[in-house]
């Protein structure tokens, strides 16, 4: 049975994806990391980030950093001017509904070639946060994002900083801050500490612990009270959920066990009404299973596109996207997920948070 049910109408026709899970790795950063001993990224440009939206059919694109993020430089001053220079240099990249070219006063190199773009698609970008272990640090960078640059569509932050959820008392005055400026969240995996680290022969940990990352920080978020604690923020979760849709139950079900009731500071009646406030995004997600998982799990209203581009390459995007189109021609319930729907949720996502502007 889903956790919530809509009844919102469709819109008539989609006029291109908007996906929001897409990376930018400017080329300073692409040095820090490479600097660190990351040498297996993908290579990335604004002009082929474009030419990649053209050919999978996405007039939007919110890009964010993805894992590690600044916390490669730790948790200090370094780091903090790092997540101040990647806000900046993606802000320069920030498109406005009725431009075809970056904003006015980039800085960056890496956007110069596309100036004279005629491309129509829009581009947004998640904030990048210093590593949450430096609260202070990040409070202030919320505070410079929303109250002074006012160009992001909302922040990126990843599922663990150190040995901490993000429900944890610790990040409570960063939760206040994002309630504060009713943000929008995207919550992005990060490794997981365990051992032994890989699984097989050396499978990254992205092709499967990812989705556990998501999965455990998600349900920390709605068993610490602290999603309850946000009303006005939403939060997209990659991957479809990772394994959400599957496990919620068991934790919705351990509430009514009272040794576990008993430290858990909200109901079984509010832990269903929590889950059913995740937003979903399809990157590397669209079998029949999960499609329907999800379904089941959520509906139409909480999910949109998202292509994990570059990380994943633009074959395996366009694999993952026929995975997608089968179940929407040929699936009972293909139509709630089917292009005008995904892109109108995103849409009606990304104007609730919009700063100064009006997505369409």
């Amino acid at each position: 049975m889903a956790l919530l049910t809509s009844a919102r109408p469709l819109a008539e026709r989609s006029t291109g994806r908007i996906d929001t899970h897409i990376h930018a790795i400017p080329l300073s950063f692409s040095n820090i990391l490479t600097a660190a001993g990351q040498t297996d990224m993908p290579g990335w440009s604004l002009a082929a980030t474009r030419e990649f939206m053209a050919a999978a059919n996405i007039s939007i694109a919110i890009l964010s950093i993805s894992t590690p993020g600044v916390s490669i430089l730790g948790t200090g001053q370094e780091a903090r001017d790092l997540a101040r220079s990647l806000n900046t240099e993606l802000g320069s990249y920030v498109t406005l509904p009725h431009l075809t070219r970056p904003i006015s006063g980039s800085r960056n190199s890496t956007a110069s070639p596309d100036s004279n773009s005629t491309s129509t698609a829009s581009l947004g970008f998640f904030g990048t946060l210093p590593d949450w272990q430096d609260v202070d640090g990040v409070l202030a960078e919320l505070d410079f994002l929303f109250t002074e640059q006012k160009l992001c569509s909302g922040v990126a932050i990843y599922t663990s900083y150190g040995s901490k959820l993000l429900g944890d008392p610790v990040y409570a005055p960063i939760w206040a801050k994002l309630q504060q400026y009713k943000a929008l969240i995207f919550i992005h995996p990060s490794g997981l500490d365990v051992t032994p680290e890989l699984i097989g022969p050396g499978l990254p940990q992205f092709v499967i612990d990812f989705l556990w990352a998501t999965t455990r920080t998600a349900t920390d978020l709605v068993m610490t009270g602290t999603l309850s604690a946000a009303p006005d923020v939403d939060v997209i979760l990659a991957h479809a959920g990772g394994a959400l849709p599957y496990t919620a139950s068991r934790a919705l079900a351990s509430l009514l066990a009272p040794p576990i009731a008993s430290i858990v500071p909200i109901t079984a009646q509010e832990a269903v009404a929590q889950f059913a406030r995740f937003h979903y995004d399809l990157a590397l997600s669209t079998s029949s299973a999960q499609l329907d998982g999800l379904l089941d799990f959520s509906d139409e209203i909480h999910v949109g596109f998202g292509s994990d581009y570059p990380y994943a390459p633009s074959d395996v995007v366009e694999l993952i996207s026929s995975y997608l189109t089968r179940f929407q021609v040929s699936n009972a319930r293909g139509e709630q997920l089917g292009e005008p729907v995904l892109r109108q949720s995103s849409l009606e996502l990304l104007n609730k948070h919009a700063i100064g502007r009006v997505w369409t």
